[in-house]
């Protein structure tokens, strides 16, 4: 590349939100041909229908169909060798497993950031590069994506919607709970995922009155369905950052109540990569929430640092697999051999198993064979706002004989 040749820049990712925040400041940059695709078969096509290189590739791991791990297979057969920087909202760990990965085929990873991305991460790739960036940012908004402000003016604007993904038994093929998943419903981007925000309420205060928020508005919606009949559990995740107080069984415990649910159809989602931060405060607090009523999941089991100590201590109800060992699983040797040992583990244990991240009829047939107990899925389907899951289960409970 020589300094008069423009830098042209190719981001995948399956978040619009995500795919327009990144070409925006890569523009401010002075970066003027950025191109974009939502998933590994788009960006292989964005990539074959190219006259001139891509020189620099920014690839989500996460995404639905072609995720970025078969994405990367396919070029490095293809032998791209422009630069490559992977970024995504999984554990840091899981980034530079996927790193090696791409090195060991002959890639150029030249860095790994995960999300939320900012203007200085951006800058300091760039940097990278063996061209001169064309302009200099605004020191000014080399930050995060959003603001602490920012957020909390749109907690006080009630801007956090929930959408609902559902789970069904292996055994009646029927709904029985939904994960609730929020989305900030932005004036000027639309719905934003929870991977650009939740990482900044996680650091500041907010974290506990967003998640008490959430919890609310999840009970709330889970007594409706209930006046109408339907039989429902949900799911809520909760950030180990919340289990600072002792007193948190309390105040979730009359959150609930308020609504005039029952506790015991509400679960809380514990995500594996961050039970180690205080064993004692979070065994205390963790074992109290049982006492109350929650059913408490083991969330994204197989990608973080839990021990099998961990495990035969916590006073978890359900083991939840994360979808990097289950998309491919029935393809994939070493994969499925993850799965089943995870699905073999939590039974073991006496826990409900959830395999998570299904998207295709082969994986969901393996995670039946291999007995786990509720599948969840874009295969079954995507989230969505409570008044359109109403709509889509009535729909689903008259065609289930059809689907599978």
């Amino acid at each position: 590349m020589n300094n008069e040749k423009p830098i042209r820049v190719l981001v995948l990712d399956d978040d619009r939100f995500m795919l327009e925040f990144v070409s925006h400041l890569l523009r401010d940059l002075g970066v003027s041909e950025v191109l974009v695709a939502e998933d590994g078969k788009a960006g292989l096509f964005v990539m074959s229908a190219q006259v001139s290189a891509i020189d620099l590739l920014i690839c989500d791991i996460e995404m639905p169909g072609m995720d970025g791990i078969e994405f990367l297979r396919n070029i490095a057969d293809q032998y791209y060798s422009g630069k490559i920087v992977l970024f995504s909202g999984v554990d840091p760990d899981l980034l530079k497993a996927t790193e090696r990965l791409a090195s060991v085929r002959g890639l150029n990873v030249i860095s790994t950031l995960t999300k939320p991305v900012t203007v200085g991460s951006l800058v300091a790739i760039l940097a990278q590069l063996s061209i001169p960036i064309p302009r200099r940012p605004d020191p000014a908004r080399i930050r995060q994506i959003f603001t602490v402000e920012e957020i909390q003016q749109a907690l006080a604007a009630d801007q956090i919607d929930l959408f609902y993904q559902p789970k069904i038994a292996v055994s009646s093929r029927r709904v029985t709970s939904v994960e609730c998943l929020a989305r900030w419903r932005h004036a000027q981007y639309g719905y934003v995922s929870p991977d650009n925000f939740i990482p900044v309420i996680e650091q500041s205060e907010l974290i506990n009155d967003f998640t008490r928020d959430v919890l609310r508005k999840s009970a709330q919606q889970l007594d409706l369905w209930l006046q109408e009949g339907l039989d429902l559990k949900i799911s809520v995740n909760v950030s180990m950052e919340n289990l600072d107080r002792f007193n948190l069984p309390e105040i979730y415990e009359t959150a609930v109540r308020e609504c005039y649910v029952p506790i015991d159809r509400i679960t809380l989602e514990i995500t594996e990569g961050k039970l180690g931060k205080d064993f004692a405060q979070s065994l205390d607090i963790l074992t109290r929430l049982r006492l109350k009523g929650f059913g408490l999941a083991i969330d994204d089991f197989g990608i973080g640092y839990s021990s099998m100590e961990t495990l035969k201590h916590m006073p978890f109800t359900e083991l939840k697999v994360d979808r990097i060992f289950a998309h491919g699983a029935a393809k994939d040797p070493a994969t499925r051999a993850i799965l089943e040992s995870s699905i073999k583990l939590g039974k073991a244990l006496g826990l409900n198993v959830v395999v998570e991240g299904i998207e295709a009829g082969t994986d969901y047939q393996l995670a039946v064979e291999l007995g786990c107990d509720e599948i969840q899925g874009f295969f079954i389907a995507k989230p969505m706002p409570g008044g359109e899951f109403t709509e889509w289960l009535a729909k689903y409970e008259k065609t289930i004989d059809e689907r599978f």
